[in-house]
C-alpha cells in the first residue's frame, strides 16, 4: 500500500509519466545528415559499407539509411551489369543470363527500389512518430 501510495504523489506532483521510459530520444531517433552518410557510405562501399555503418551507428537514421543505400547498390550494379559491355567471360555470361531472364532482372530491379523506399519511409515514419510523441508529453518544469 506504500508504493501504491507513493506512485500516486509522484503522478500527481508532475512527474514523467509511465510511458516516457518507451519513448525513443533524439539520439536512438538519429539525425538527416547520418541517414545520408550512411546512405552514400552503403552506396559506394556495397556490403562493406552496410556492415561497417550498422556496426558503428545504432540510430534508427543510421540502419535506415543504410537499407536504403543498399538498395540504390542493387540497382545500380544491375544498371552495370545490364548496359555495359565486359571482357570478362564470367561478366558475359551474366549479362547473357539476365538477357534470357528479363523476369529476374525485373525482380531484382524492383526488390532494390522497394528495400530503398522501405528505408526512406521506415526513418520517415519513425521521426513523425518521435515529433508525435513528443507533442504530446505533457510539459514538466
Amino acid at each position: 500500500a506504500e508504493y501504491a501510495k507513493q506512485w500516486y504523489q509522484r503522478r500527481v506532483r508532475g512527474s514523467a509519466p509511465y510511458y516516457a521510459a518507451f519513448l525513443l530520444s533524439t539520439d536512438e531517433i538519429g539525425t538527416d545528415s547520418i541517414f545520408i552518410l550512411c546512405f552514400l557510405v552503403c552506396l559506394l562501399f556495397n556490403w562493406i559499407g552496410y556492415i561497417i555503418c550498422c556496426c558503428l551507428f545504432t540510430s534508427v537514421a543510421a540502419r535506415c539509411g543504410a537499407l536504403s543505400g543498399i538498395g540504390l547498390n542493387l540497382i545500380k550494379m544491375l544498371v552495370i551489369l545490364r548496359r555495359c559491355h565486359f571482357e570478362n567471360p564470367q561478366l558475359v555470361q551474366t549479362q547473357l543470363y539476365f538477357q534470357l531472364h528479363d523476369f529476374q532482372y525485373a525482380f531484382l530491379m524492383l526488390l532494390g527500389l522497394v528495400t530503398m523506399f522501405y528505408g526512406f519511409v521506415r526513418y520517415h515514419t519513425a521521426k513523425q512518430q518521435h515529433h508525435r510523441e513528443i507533442a504530446l508529453l505533457p510539459r514538466y518544469m
